[in-house]
């Protein structure tokens, strides 16, 4: 498998013997809301792979104008060992999310299969335990799976990926302990730069525990891979 289809799609499954990856993601939400998105990673020779995320958001006040007062929304890292067995890329790891008054713990373990050049694979189980400080606000814990299907021809690249989440105790959408979103990915490799662009639906907005609402959610991004 070609390393910039993986780093592009699955940012730290790669075949590669080494690589890194960098990329710019600008987020947009039907209600308004405007984040982004600062994620770069590397994997080395041994298998070893670190990552980290920052993400940002317009503040509440005008949330629906980009890049206007920006302000920390969290940060992420992750910590992964890949390898390959069985004609599988298999990937445990570890990440950690910080936000304000909380911190989520998502040990995973990830497995892909490429079936030939163009198709592959991937399913992702991700256990997510969310400490916070607040006063009067439980910890949660949610289990995440999630699936991709992958197409590569030339030197596009298109990439649908589903995922369902049920929470031990709390509500995470319309007054049940479970929610579930697609997105679907298209993206364009021109050297070590890919550009992609992508769209999802996901549960909506600011009242997500208590509505049935969806909405649409649009991405659009540059990466480098090095």
């Amino acid at each position: 498998m070609k390393a910039g289809y993986a780093l592009l799609l699955i940012p730290l499954l790669t075949s590669a013997a080494q690589a890194g990856y960098v990329d710019y993601r600008h987020e947009y939400y039907d209600d308004g809301r405007n984040y982004d998105r600062v994620y770069m990673s590397h994997r080395f020779g041994s298998g070893f792979g670190v990552a980290v995320e920052a993400v940002s958001r317009s503040d509440d006040a005008q949330s629906n104008d980009a890049l206007n007062n920006m302000e920390s929304n969290s940060n992420e890292y992750t910590a992964s060992y890949q390898f390959n067995w069985q004609n599988l890329i298999w990937q445990p790891g570890m990440a950690v999310e910080m936000g304000d008054n909380m911190a989520t713990y998502k040990p995973y373990l990830k497995v892909q299969y490429n079936f030939n050049e163009n198709w592959w694979t991937a399913f992702r189980y991700r256990f997510e335990y969310t400490r916070r400080n607040n006063d009067g606000k439980e910890d949660r814990n949610v289990n995440r799976p999630e699936a991709w299907l992958g197409y590569n021809v030339g030197d596009w690249m298109f990439e649908l990926n589903g995922i369902y989440k049920v929470s031990d105790h709390e509500n995470l959408y319309n007054n049940k302990n479970e929610d579930y979103e697609y997105n679907f990915r298209i993206a364009y490799n021109i050297g070590s730069w890919v550009p992609f662009t992508e769209i999802g639906n996901v549960s909506g907005g600011y009242n997500t525990a208590t509505t049935s609402d969806r909405q649409t959610r649009y991405r659009v991004g540059i990466g480098y891979n090095f």
